[in-house]
């Protein structure tokens, strides 16, 4: 996700419960109008990476190189 970043190609990620999971995934917006959800590495390639907090997920976000994040608790 972080190279897809450094060539422009996200523009907005936001933060979702997921109640399934027990935690919060991340959610980025491509500019091209699609949706990708950031995946974890350790296991099956289109399992979503669960955060346990929004500051995990937050400070992961950070580290991609987004300055905005938005929160969606619904």
């Amino acid at each position: 996700m972080k190279v897809l970043f450094d060539n422009g190609g996200l523009k907005a990620v936001t933060i979702k419960r997921a109640p399934l999971m027990d935690g919060y995934i991340l959610i980025a917006n491509t500019t091209n109008k699609n949706v990708h959800v950031m995946t974890s590495q350790r296991e099956e390639s289109n399992t979503p990476r669960a955060f346990k907090s929004i500051d995990a997920a937050a400070a992961n976000a950070q580290k991609i190189g987004f300055k905005k994040i938005s929160i969606d608790l619904s």
